[in-house]
């Protein structure tokens, strides 16, 4: 009869079907893990404002049915409290076998909400999962929004989307959900925490070109430069005489109208510029008050100068100082690689060592 013991008190009781579950497990796993998971009460239960005046009411019906005696009174006591036996019984069905998984964009920019797709999935064989709340449970402020949905029947699958918003660049780490019920009678909050742990790299936020000018001022760099060699440009580099094999399209139409002979264009070959970023993201030995924020702003320009000239074409690289010296990205061209820088400025910090020189701040050098 092991099987109805454990739907009887899976329901009404479920820290009791914990307990049960831990004594019953054959291949116990010795790990941090489940060491952590071990001592986690399997539900959380709360009143709700319903719930604690329906409490008080009930215990002043019962103080009333002990001191007078009257059969009613009593009859009324177990009335309300049957309706909080069913309440329990009914949520616990609610979110037990229910499970949450999370699909994130692949590329997620701090301050810029991103569009995190959520899955829900109803386990149970028969019966359906009512009046159900899910949030994430995350970490360093992450701005989330939960998810509600009034029914999941059994075997069912409810897709969810939710915004998420990263305050800052870096590592962020995703614990898991928690789902939550009032249902049914709204008197009580029961909710289950669900693990599932997810690393996030958030890159920093991409700033207008225009709001860093001062930074690319020098530069002069607005686009390709040409050379006076022949090449496969836009300038035109010369004109001649149309030979058998040329491109018609290359046919200058105006001289060959004044020749009155076919002439062909020629143009200039285009040389491709490259930038190299110098972060020097050495910590000062005293470092000022606004450091930090003065860090992360030129983090956010670096990251907004890759991105502005990879995007014209350019070919981008950084260089930066890590705990061993100096760590290079080479330049490349492309959005694979612009990404690359971007993931290398979400997890730099400040460091101290001295081996590397010059002063904390940020240098562009066009080559």
């Amino acid at each position: 009869m092991p099987i109805p013991f454990r739907l009887s008190l899976s329901a009404p009781f479920p820290f009791l079907m914990w307990l049960a579950s831990r004594f019953a497990k054959k291949n116990r796993v010795k790990s941090s893990e489940y060491k952590k998971r071990h001592f986690k009460l399997p539900r959380k239960l709360s009143f709700t404002k319903y719930g604690a005046r329906y409490t008080v009411l009930l215990l002043i019906i019962g103080v009333a049915a002990i001191n007078t005696g009257n059969n009613l009174l009593y009859l009324v006591v177990a009335m309300m409290m049957s309706l909080i036996v069913i309440s329990g019984i009914m949520s616990e069905s609610s979110i037990r076998d229910l499970y949450i998984t999370r699909q994130l964009p692949k590329h997620i920019f701090a301050g810029r909400p991103a569009t995190v797709q959520w899955t829900a999935k109803n386990e149970k064989k028969h019966i359906p999962s009512f009046s159900i709340f899910i949030e994430e449970i995350s970490d360093k402020g992450i701005k989330t929004d939960g998810c509600y949905f009034i029914k999941a029947a059994a075997k069912t699958t409810i897709e969810k989307t939710a915004s998420y918003i990263f305050p800052k660049r870096g590592v962020y780490n995703l614990i898991g959900f928690k789902i939550s019920t009032r249902f049914p009678f709204g008197l009580f909050l029961k909710s289950r925490e669900i693990d599932s742990p997810y690393e996030v790299i958030v890159y920093p936020q991409i700033k207008s070109i225009k709001s860093i000018a001062r930074s690319i001022e020098p530069l002069a760099l607005h686009g390709e430069t040409p050379e006076k060699i022949k090449g496969t440009g836009t300038q035109i580099y010369n004109i001649r005489d149309y030979a058998a094999g040329d491109d018609s399209r290359l046919i200058h139409w105006k001289s060959s109208a004044k020749a009155a002979r076919l002439m062909s264009k020629e143009f200039e070959r285009e040389k491709k510029k490259r930038l190299i970023i110098h972060l020097n993201n050495i910590e000062p030995e005293k470092p000022p008050d606004n450091f930090q924020g003065e860090f992360e702003s030129i983090i956010e320009d670096a990251a907004s100068l890759a991105s502005h000239f990879i995007k014209k074409g350019f070919s981008v690289g950084i260089k930066t100082i890590g705990p061993e010296g100096y760590e290079d990205v080479p330049c490349r061209t492309g959005a694979a690689h612009l990404y690359r820088i971007l993931k290398t400025l979400a997890i730099i910090q400040p460091v101290k060592t001295k081996d590397a020189k010059g002063t904390f701040g940020l240098k562009v050098i066009g080559m």
